[in-house]
């Protein structure tokens, strides 16, 4: 067995990878080296801790990401310390715990995880709210340390719940380093010529995110118009006459299921009042929190997602006040766009955090991204982290400057219906047929 020796390329390098902080958080523009960081953070650990029944934890946003970059960095460290198990996406030292490598594809597949030592989350800025709170959850028993390496993506819960208080000096528990790929003497933009060079060819906001390490807006937003100091507001006692609409986005495991409340004044404002956010529900537990918030808030109706017209029925037939919603995205999108933008709209803090995480990064897709035939045809959003949007678009698109009058239909009505198509089908068989030349029945 060769042992790899490692040399820091400069001094943030070093820092990062001696920290002693509870939470490494390593923000630098791409080829920096921060995923070399992470898993020579992850060997020490490994060293350190190497009890039988110790655990560890290595994530990343997608498994493409896990396997082309994140574990073959980690692999290439623990050459002859231990064997990878790819049927469970495990390796086990030969003498010491576990690592359990997951992705953010199932949030879910580190639950249950016990004992864990140390967590090393890769390209974490790509991350939903949802699954960084379970990866706190797996740290907090036991106390142990997590490292974040990524690139800067967005405006999101990384830089709201962490950078921003460490930048502040509120987070004394937090070791923030940023640096820009030209910080590692080895990249091609060390050369102060072909950063120019590359600079020009790029939009600036652009080229700060992906190599100066810099958190800026995202681009392609799709409601670039929201601004969470100006769309927030604290909760208050709303006026009487306000009216209460629920909104559904259906989900099991991986997509969660979602349901918002809607409120909107007798003056035409809308308040965004509570959000339920939660993978692996069952119909069941779905109706149990539809009548929780049904005796909280006297809702006039449910918007749902319409794909699923046996849960719509389900949860109508046991007097929950549902109909599926319209489901144009453009013009959902178009509407809520416009509600924003009246300022007749607004969250309230605290109410919404992952409705108002998704907002820092529902996005269009890069024209890089689009086929050679889709510049033509309408231009959607990238599918994805957008489950609270597609909520916020079913209950605009239902309730805002629109006359629908969708009011559910009872399982009574809809059997009477079926049961009168029925006979008169029965009429039409027994009717007499005409024949004529050349039918089957000449």
């Amino acid at each position: 067995m060769t042992e790899r020796i490692f040399t820091p390329h400069s001094e943030k390098q070093e820092r990062a990878i001696l920290s002693e902080k509870q939470i490494l958080l390593l923000a630098t523009g791409t080829q920096w080296g921060k995923t070399n960081v992470g898993a020579i953070r992850m060997k020490l650990k490994l060293h350190t801790f190497t009890g039988k029944n110790d655990n560890f934890i290595i994530t990343s946003p997608s498994y493409k990401i896990m396997q082309q970059s994140t574990l073959p960095a980690f692999l290439n460290y623990m050459e002859g310390f231990g064997e990878y198990d790819k049927k469970f996406d495990i390796f086990r030292m030969y003498e010491g715990g576990t690592v359990y490598c997951r992705t953010e594809t199932d949030p879910d597949s580190i639950i249950g995880i016990t004992n864990v030592k140390h967590i090393w989350s890769d390209e974490a800025g790509k991350y939903r709210k949802y699954f960084w709170e379970n990866i706190q959850a797996r740290a907090d028993f036991c106390g142990c340390g997590i490292d974040l390496t990524t690139s800067p993506y967005s405006i999101n819960w990384i830089y709201k719940e962490l950078i921003k208080p460490s930048l502040a000096n509120k987070r004394p528990d937090i070791e923030y380093i940023t640096a820009a790929s030209w910080d590692n003497p080895y990249h091609s933009l060390s050369s102060p010529e072909k950063r120019l060079a590359k600079e020009e060819t790029m939009d600036q906001r652009r080229f700060r995110m992906i190599f100066g390490g810099a958190f800026e807006k995202m681009e392609g937003l799709v409601y670039d118009c929201f601004n969470e100091d100006e769309h927030s507001c604290e909760s208050f006692a709303l006026p009487q006459g306000t009216k209460y609409y629920g909104g559904i986005d259906w989900g099991f495991n991986p997509d969660p299921f979602v349901l918002k409340i809607r409120a909107i004044t007798p003056s035409g404002h809308h308040f965004s009042i509570s959000e339920h956010y939660q993978t692996r529900l069952t119909i069941s537990d779905i109706l149990t929190i539809c009548k929780q918030k049904m005796n909280i808030y006297a809702i006039e109706r449910f918007y749902a997602d319409p794909s699923q017209p046996g849960y719509i029925e389900f949860l109508s037939r046991n007097k929950v006040p549902i109909v599926g919603a319209i489901n144009d995205i453009r013009i959902g999108l178009d509407t809520h766009y416009e509600l924003i933008k009246s300022g007749h709209y607004k969250c309230f803090r605290g109410a919404n955090k992952y409705t108002v995480d998704e907002y820092s990064s529902y996005h269009y897709p890069e024209p890089d991204d689009l086929g050679p035939d889709q510049h033509a045809k309408e231009n959607i959003p990238v599918d994805q982290g957008n489950h609270c949007m597609d909520v916020e678009r079913y209950l605009s698109i239902m309730t805002y400057k629109t006359n629908i009058k969708n009011v559910p239909r009872s399982p009574d009505i809809d059997k009477q219906a079926i049961k009168n198509d029925h006979e008169k089908r029965i009429k039409d068989l027994m009717r007499p047929k005409k024949r004529f030349h050349g039918s089957e029945t000449f």
